[in-house]
């Protein structure tokens, strides 16, 4: 071998070994990369279970204390000099707007009432347009006289 073709291929060697170190370093980075975001996801999750019921706790005696204020407010509304506790003030709400209210058999025969008297009172307004709709379409459409064109009449005059 002559001494250009050994330099020629220590040259590639050194080009290869260039190559697979930056290859292995790629792959080293990567790894660690790796290595990395897999430490902190771990260290994350540790640190949330070890917050979390701390925080739940936190959230519940937030809640208790809200809800304390919120009876002490309600309680505090008074309905002519009496003290009205939610409960009463919830069940006249429901009484006012119908629920739990059963109808009884009188209830019940007066809504009958109503139904057939606005039932009459409809066909009666049915019966009154029919007659009216019919004497509209049989009445003969009234025409209107032509008018001449204004070229024959002016012809004519003269």
């Amino acid at each position: 071998m002559s001494k250009d073709s050994k330099k020629s291929l220590q040259d590639l060697k050194d080009v290869t070994n260039q190559a697979s170190e930056l290859a292995k370093s790629i792959w080293l980075a990567g790894l660690g990369a790796y290595g990395r975001a897999y430490d902190e996801a771990h260290d994350r999750y540790e640190k949330a279970s070890k917050e979390t019921p701390r925080l739940f706790t936190d959230l519940v005696d937030k809640g208790s204390r809200l809800e304390s204020q919120a009876r002490e407010k309600l309680g505090e509304v008074t309905s002519i000099g009496k003290t009205v506790s939610i409960e009463e003030r919830i069940s006249k709400m429901r009484a006012s707007l119908g629920f739990g209210h059963t109808a009884s058999a009188d209830d019940l025969q007066r809504l009958e009432k109503k139904l057939d008297a606005l039932s009459k009172k409809v066909d009666a307004l049915a019966k009154a347009s029919k007659p009216a709709a019919a004497a509209k379409a049989a009445a003969p459409k009234a025409k209107a006289p032509r008018k001449a064109p204004a070229k024959k009449a002016a012809a004519k005059a003269e």
